[in-house]
């Protein structure tokens, strides 16, 4: 059972970590072209929702588009780190 717990978390983690990876590639014009889509289908609503906690004041505030993107991108960070934590417990 506890390596089944300890596999489920590590298989959770690629995922939230897979995730982010992709809503930081919708955020950015490189990204777009990586996946075949067109410069005018920037986003940052995946990256702003793989970011909460942290980027939740980006629902409420007007900020320019750098200052959201530079605050989505902490936040990934964040929840990155925060993920490899809890996924490395009792390792």
């Amino acid at each position: 059972m506890e390596r089944t717990i300890r596999a489920a978390r590590w298989a959770l983690y690629g995922a939230f970590a897979l995730a982010s990876v992709v809503s930081a590639m919708l955020a950015l014009p490189i990204g777009l072209a990586v996946l075949g889509l067109e410069p005018n289908d920037v986003t940052f609503l995946p990256l702003t929702l793989t970011g909460l906690p942290w980027s939740g004041p980006l629902f409420w505030m007007e900020l320019d588009s750098v200052t959201r993107l530079a605050i989505a991108l902490v936040a990934n960070v964040l929840n990155l780190a925060l993920g490899l934590m809890l996924a490395r417990g009792s390792d």
